[in-house]
This record gives structure tokens, C-alpha cells and sequence, in this order.
């Protein structure tokens, strides 16, 4: 799967989109745990139950509350992103 311009995988209401960095978003027919088998693990990162982010595309990380982060990637602002508490300690790592 060429993931070079998707910002976020995310699912809302059962179903799952892909993100790219345009103003589109696109369902796909695989789950978020079927993508984790696909995609590659120094370019995304499962924030939370709803959605991957892709590395390159994070333009902001904000401390929130209850020891989350939040993140702001360059063009998605559907919805809010939120680090959840388990995986701050990963995904700080994940960043390097």
C-alpha cells in the first residue's frame, strides 16, 4: 500500500476511512486492525481506538488533558485527535 500522502486512517460509525492530504476522505472495506497488519510501523502510529497517524504529516503536538496529547496534522480537522493515556509513553517513543 503506497501510504506517502495519507495523513490518518481513522473509523467513525462502523466504517473506516483513509485520509489523504487533500479534502477527501475515502472508505475502505478493512477494519483499523487490519491495517495495523499492513502498515508500516516507523510511518504510523494508533493513537487511539479511531485512528492511525502517519509521522509526516503531524504538525502540532498539544498537551491536553489528563496526561493525553493532542495532535494536529497539516490539513485533517474533521476531528478532534487525542493521544490516549495508555499510549502517550509509546507514542513519545514512536516519535524518537
Amino acid at each position: 500500500m503506497n501510504t506517502e500522502h495519507i495523513e490518518c486512517f481513522y473509523s467513525e460509525n462502523k466504517a473506516t476511512y483513509l485520509y489523504p492530504d487533500r479534502k477527501h476522505n475515502y472508505i475502505l472495506d478493512d477494519t483499523l486492525e487490519e491495517l495495523e497488519e499492513q502498515l508500516d510501523p516507523t510511518k504510523f502510529f494508533r493513537v487511539n481506538r479511531k485512528f492511525f497517524i502517519n509521522m509526516e504529516a503531524i504538525k502540532d503536538i498539544i498537551s491536553y488533558t489528563n496526561s493525553r496529547l493532542q495532535i494536529k496534522l497539516n490539513h485533517f480537522q474533521e476531528f478532534d485527535i487525542i493521544v490516549s493515556r495508555e499510549r502517550v509513553k509509546d507514542f513519545k517513543n514512536w516519535l524518537g
